[in-house]
Order: structure tokens, then sequence, then C-alpha cells
């Protein structure tokens, strides 16, 4: 694979997800995006706003705001636009540890959320209330459970789906099994 391909993987990632946060479709991402898209998994995942599990993502929600605004706002004016986040995001794919520290933190806290039954495995019903949230298709959260599912015991363990959102905001590898945490959106 070239380096190009492997820059329009990322890119093309990196767009969808940019789709996905900015909520309003305003072109640009601002606090009200990131909060409203934490609201709406919280609402999906059917727990009470005031749990636990929904401090957890509103928390991460803010932290990832925060690190947004910090790392890529260039022009200062708290909102992201598009090539600030795509040129932000590619830096925090090559900088080694930037994922653990921006990153990871949402991605736990999302899986605490959708781990439902507080059993440490998101089943395939709970993986569906994920993708609802992020306007996937259910064929699409199918697909991507099927994926995700790497040791195929039918339910998804804390280490895959941390490994999936790695690999979506990082790899460029196109057989990397996180270009799938939302489906085959990226085919």
């Amino acid at each position: 694979m070239t380096v190009a391909a492997s820059r329009d993987l990322l890119d093309r990632k990196i767009d969808l997800c940019f789709g996905q946060a900015d909520l309003d479709k305003d072109g640009v991402i601002d606090a009200t995006d990131v909060l409203g898209l934490a609201s709406r998994m919280i609402d999906a995942s059917g727990v009470a706003f005031d749990s636990p599990e929904a401090t957890a993502m509103l928390t991460a929600a803010q932290g990832w705001w925060k690190a947004l605004v910090a790392d890529l706002d260039t022009n200062k004016d708290r909102k992201i636009q598009e090539h600030e986040y795509r040129a932000g995001m590619r830096l925090l794919a090559q900088a080694p540890g930037a994922f653990d520290d921006v990153l990871a933190p949402a991605a736990h806290a999302v899986f605490r959320l959708m781990d439902r039954d507080g059993d440490g495995r998101i089943s395939a019903a709970e993986f569906w209330d994920f993708q609802r949230a992020f306007g996937s298709s259910e064929p699409a959260a199918r697909f991507a459970f099927e994926k995700l599912d790497t040791d195929r015991d039918g339910v998804l363990s804390e280490a895959e789906v941390l490994s999936a959102f790695r690999g979506f905001y990082t790899s460029t590898d196109p057989d990397h099994v996180g270009n799938f945490l939302f489906g085959d959106a990226l085919s």
C-alpha cells in the first residue's frame, strides 16, 4: 500500500468521525456537539443521566472537548473546523501516547456505558444501541460487531472495543479491525 493510500484511509475515518460529531451539521464541532453526542450515547444506552456510567461519559466528553480546543483550535474561536480537525487528528494518530491521553478515556467510558448489565462484555444488542447513537444502520452495526468480535465468542470484551477505537483513530492499515468500528462505512 502506498503512503497516499494509507493517508486517504485515515482521512476518510477522520472525516467520518467529524461528520458524526458535527450534530447540527453547521460545518464545525463545538462544545454543544460534543456534549450532545455524549447525551445521545447515554440516551441510546438507556441508563439514567445521573448514573455513574452517564457521569463518566459526560466527564470523558468534556475532557475530549478540552483536548480538541487545546490541540486543534488553531484560530482560537472555540469551534473546530473540518480542516482543523483533520490536521489535528492526523497528528494525534502519529503522536506516541496521544491516543492513551486523549481518546482512551472516552473509549473506556463508552465501553462502560454500552455494558448495561455490567458483565464486562458487550452483547450485539448493547452494541446496536451504541451504533444507533452515531446514526449507523442495523446492518452496519451487525457487520461491525462481527468484525470486532475477533475471538468469535459472541460478545465484545473491553480489550476488543479499545483495540477497535485505537485502530479506528490511529491505524493506516487497511486490514485493521478497527476500521470497521462503524460498520462498512468506509467501503
